[in-house]
C-alpha cells in the first residue's frame, strides 16, 4: 500500500477518504452493471479495497490521542460499523455456494451497509478530524 497522510495532514486525509469512498461506490455501480456470473473477481477487488481503507482509517484513529479523547462516541460507532462490514466481508469470502442470487442479495446488503457507513464517516468523522487539527495546540 502506498504512503498515506497522517492526521497532521488533515486536508490530504479528507481528500483521500472521500476519494476512496467515491471509488468504492463507483465499483458498486460496476458490480450492479455486471452479469451475475462474472462478478466474483469484482467482489474480490471491492473487498480488498474495503480492507485497505479500513486498515488505513483504523491506523489514523490510533495515531493521535486527541481523536481517542474527543471522538470517543464517533469512533466507537465507526469502529462498530467497521466490524459489521468486516463480518459481512468474511462471510462473503467463506461462502461456498452456487446460488448466485443469494450471494448477490447478500452482497447488495453489504453494499448498502457500506454506503450508510461512508455517509456517517463524512457526516461525523471528517468534522472531527477538522476540529481536532484546527484547534489551538494542534
Amino acid at each position: 500500500m502506498e504512503r498515506r497522510p497522517t492526521l497532521q495532514e488533515t486536508a490530504d486525509i479528507i481528500k483521500i477518504m472521500k476519494n476512496e469512498h467515491r471509488q468504492i461506490l463507483a465499483l458498486f455501480q460496476v458490480y450492479l452493471g455486471t452479469e451475475s456470473d462474472s462478478r466474483h473477481s469484482l467482489v474480490d477487488q471491492i473487498l480488498q479495497r474495503l480492507d485497505d481503507h479500513f486498515e488505513w482509517e483504523e491506523a489514523l484513529f490510533t495515531e493521535d490521542i486527541r481523536i481517542q479523547e474527543q471522538g470517543t462516541s464517533v469512533l466507537r460507532r465507526i469502529l462498530l460499523d467497521h466490524e459489521e462490514v468486516k463480518a459481512m466481508m468474511n462471510e462473503l469470502r467463506q461462502a461456498e455456494t452456487d446460488d448466485d442470487e443469494s450471494m448477490d442479495q447478500f452482497f447488495e446488503d453489504t453494499m448498502q451497509t457500506v454506503r450508510v457507513h461512508f455517509h456517517a464517516e463524512e457526516r461525523d468523522l471528517i468534522p472531527l478530524f477538522e476540529a481536532i487539527t484546527t484547534s489551538p495546540g494542534s
